[in-house]
């Protein structure tokens, strides 16, 4: 297509001129590869493939792990809040202190 073009990249001036045609182009066959000075220095992707990768990526919060764990094990209906629990450990400063009772004893 292009001299000196990496196999498969797409010029940034021809991407820019014709876009539409590329973000079809990458809905239907995958990343579409954009080149400056023969070198690749973008992708175009769908929706589907970035929030593929985007959620792959993303850790899931101590919070989102814990809720995750309550459905698994059919805990999602009751009554306790996390919230509460949490404020509570802070409100009690337990953590290095010898006058404050162990979270477990009452």
């Amino acid at each position: 297509m292009y001299m000196n073009m990496p196999a498969g990249a797409v010029p940034i001036f021809e991407a820019k001129n014709k876009l539409p045609f590329f973000i079809h182009q990458a809905e239907e066959n995958g990343p579409v590869r954009i080149s400056r000075h023969n070198e690749v220095v973008a992708y175009i992707v769908s929706k589907e493939d970035f929030e593929s990768a985007f959620a792959r990526t993303q850790k899931k919060s101590i919070i989102d792990e814990i809720h995750e764990k309550r459905i698994e094990y059919g805990l999602e209906d009751d009554d306790f809040d996390l919230t509460e629990y949490y404020d509570s450990i802070r409100e009690r400063g337990y953590y290095g202190k010898s006058d404050s009772n162990h979270l477990f004893e009452d």
